[in-house]
């Protein structure tokens, strides 16, 4: 199980990426400090959270293209290959495409 970074380092790395929703064919902007589930609740895309923090796994997407920045604690090394929780995850790469 991985710790998530300190939150002040966090907000140092943050850069503005593109969401592309692969099965509802949406491409939505997310800006430095804010969530991808933020921007999802928005666009009116349903997604179950409850920890908002990366803990309970509740918002875990299976990711599809991009590189992820995995920011959880609740999800293994062979399952972030996959999947990312979306509260709390951000993207190294410009855009990140999610399997919604």
């Amino acid at each position: 199980m991985q710790t998530a970074p300190d939150t002040a380092d966090a907000a140092r790395t943050e850069h503005a990426f593109e969401l592309i929703l692969k099965r509802s064919q949406m491409r939505l902007p997310v800006a430095s400090g804010e969530s991808m589930a933020d921007v999802l609740h928005l666009a009116g895309v349903p997604l179950e959270t409850l920890c908002e923090q990366g803990v309970c796994g509740t918002c875990v997407t299976r990711w599809l293209d991009g590189e992820p920045d995995h920011r959880d604690s609740c999800l293994s090394a062979a399952e972030q290959a996959t999947h990312v929780a979306v509260c709390c995850a951000r993207s190294h790469s410009p855009t990140l495409t999610l399997d919604l």
